[in-house]
C-alpha cells in the first residue's frame, strides 16, 4: 500500500513532474510508479522496526504521506538534474529521514496507533541515574578482565 497515489504526486510535484518524468516528449508515468513505490518500500522498512501491523489510522496516514512526499520531490530532482537539488529540497530530505529513523527507534510515535511499538533491542540502560534497573556497578574491573 503506498501513502501517495499516482494522482497525488502528479499534483505534488507539479512542473517538476513534466521535468523529471517525460520521455521523448511524453510523460512516463511507470517511472513515477516505479519511484512511488520505492520509497514505500523504505518506508514501509523503516516502520515496520516498531510496528506488526498495517497503518491505517488517518493521522499516522497523513505523517507517512507527508514523508513520502519529501522523499518523492528529492527522487525526483535525482532523476531530473541532481547537481542543483535545492537547498530546502536537501533539508526536507534529511528531514524525512530523520523522522523514519525516529519512527523506527520509537521516539516518535504514531499518533493515532493502537499498538505500542516494538521494544528496541539496542537501546542501553546504562546512562540511568534514578531507575531501578540501571547497572550500578563497574563493567571493566581488574578481576573482570584477567580471564581474557
Amino acid at each position: 500500500m503506498s501513502y501517495i497515489t499516482l494522482d497525488e504526486a502528479k499534483a505534488y510535484l507539479g512542473d517538476l513532474y513534466l521535468n523529471a518524468y517525460t520521455e521523448n516528449g511524453t510523460p512516463n508515468d511507470s517511472l513515477l510508479i516505479e519511484d512511488i513505490e520505492s520509497i514505500t518500500a523504505l518506508i514501509d522498512s523503516y516502520v515496520k522496526r516498531a510496528y506488526d501491523y498495517i497503518i491505517t489510522g488517518n493521522q499516522s496516514l497523513k505523517l507517512l504521506k507527508s514523508i513520502s512526499e519529501k522523499l518523492l520531490k528529492s527522487k525526483c530532482y535525482e532523476r531530473f538534474d541532481s547537481s542543483r537539488v535545492p537547498e530546502a529540497i536537501e533539508n526536507n530530505y534529511l528531514d524525512a529521514v530523520m523522522r523514519l529513523k525516529d519512527l523506527a527507534s520509537g521516539k516518535l510515535l504514531l499518533p493515532d496507533s493502537v499498538q505500542e511499538p516494538k521494544a528496541n533491542i539496542f537501546e542501553s540502560n546504562m546512562g540511568e541515574n534514578n531507575c531501578e534497573r540501571a547497572y550500578r556497578g563497574s563493567i571493566f574491573t581488574r578481576s573482570k578482565m584477567r580471564s581474557f
